[in-house]
């Protein structure tokens, strides 16, 4: 076990510590609990190992348990070069920065090559919407042209908000590549078609290999499942204002 302390608040612990990663995926619960859901059925799919966590005095006294075993709820998993970082209790808004900086070192000390958040963004005609479609927010010209060839819609005009706000931020600062792949979404409502949107996205970027049919077709039973989790991240979206982000700056209004 590798003990990391990048954060006086936050610390990452290594269980089965790697040496390098090239891509790292980040999904918290926000609009749709997409970005959860995804990775969730990433990792079972790909069959990822356990590698780590992250702790803090101040997350909320919760653990999970998995096929009768406690784990802690923001984990990260590992499979060839790629590294999840997945969290199964929302962040709150005061520990989004240092849970941003401590992942930026720690992948960083890895040797990323590329970060990719993923997430929602609130349409009010989601149920109009048979396939989601994916936009895509890059932190430099190259990736822009990457998620381009991957038929990526680029995300033109807006706000973002919460975590995958605060990594963009540091990854601006620190030149490291980030994209923030944005599903349309239910806002209150768990949303496992957009994230199987997300899946396939992800999949003509950085080829996961990652069916969806099994998670289209345990829609009804996810959203059943993660109810009560909306009803939590929800409250939690508010105070972060996850639903500015399809309004258009006034600045450009």
């Amino acid at each position: 076990m590798r003990y990391t302390k990048l954060s006086k608040i936050v610390n990452i612990i290594e269980t089965n510590p790697i040496k390098k990663c090239k891509y790292c995926l980040v999904g918290t619960p926000d609009v749709g609990l997409v970005g959860t859901i995804a990775l969730g059925y990433i990792i079972n799919h790909q069959k990822m190992m356990e590698i780590g966590y992250i702790e803090s005095e101040t997350f909320p006294p919760v653990m999970v348990v998995h096929n009768g075993e406690p784990k802690t709820p923001v984990r990260l998993f590992n499979k060839n070069d790629t590294v999840v970082l997945v969290s199964e209790i929302p962040i709150d808004s005061n520990l989004i920065p240092h849970v941003a900086q401590s992942l930026i070192e720690w992948v960083q000390s890895k040797g990323v090559e590329l970060i990719i958040s993923l997430s929602g963004i609130a349409v009010q005609n989601r149920l109009e919407i048979e396939v989601p479609s994916v936009f895509g927010i890059c932190s430099s010209a190259s990736v822009q042209e990457r998620i381009k060839n991957a038929g990526i819609n680029l995300f033109e005009e807006g706000f973002i908000a919460g975590l995958h706000a605060i990594v963009m931020r540091e990854c601006l600062k620190k030149k490291i590549p980030n994209v923030i792949l944005l599903a349309q979404s239910h806002l209150q409502y768990p949303d496992p078609g957009a994230a199987a949107s997300l899946i396939s996205s992800l999949d003509k970027l950085i080829d996961l290999k990652v069916d969806i049919k099994k998670l289209l077709e345990q829609e009804d039973e996810i959203r059943l499942r993660m109810r009560e989790l909306m009803q939590r991240t929800h409250q939690q979206m508010q105070q972060t204002q996850k639903g500015r982000e399809q309004e258009i700056p006034p600045m450009y209004a």
